[in-house]
């Protein structure tokens, strides 16, 4: 993974919610492009944050025996933008599981501002049955 976007877990509870922060630093690689002269977090990434935090939560409520694949993001807005300095309060609840599909809701709040929102959808892939899924979370297991 060439980015790591969960710095420290606040709060995790299998199956329901995890909370852990992002430390946004003026070194990171992607400032140098977006923008030079007004360092701006791309939302792509924002999402990633997302993305990391669910994984983690989901990975995590199977004690690492499924590993999340995220199939849609819906819903999403970003409403501020995010810059060095910042400290992302990344937040993410299930919010439903249906037909082999878990929804999950995200929040990446900074000083009490809500920056962005998504839905995302995963479905779960069975360690034993993919050797990709197993290295994955192998990797999750180790950084938790």
């Amino acid at each position: 993974m060439r980015f790591l976007f969960v710095d420290r877990i606040l709060r995790l509870t299998p199956g329901k919610e995890a909370i852990v922060l992002k430390n946004v630093s003026n070194s990171e690689d992607y400032f140098d492009d977006h923008f030079p002269g007004r360092p701006i977090m791309p939302g792509c990434l924002i999402l990633e944050s997302c993305d990391q935090a669910a994984r983690l939560l989901l990975a995590k409520s199977t004690d690492f025996q499924q590993m999340p694949n995220l199939m849609a993001v819906g819903s999403g807005k970003f409403r501020h933008v995010v810059q060095p300095g910042d400290t992302l309060q990344v937040q993410v609840t299930v919010v439903a599981q249906e037909a082999g599909t878990t929804k999950v809701r995200a929040a990446v709040v900074v000083d009490s501002r809500v920056m962005a929102q998504a839905v995302l959808s995963y479905g779960m892939v069975a360690v034993a049955e993919d050797p990709a899924a197993a290295r994955a979370c192998a990797r999750l297991q180790e950084f938790y």
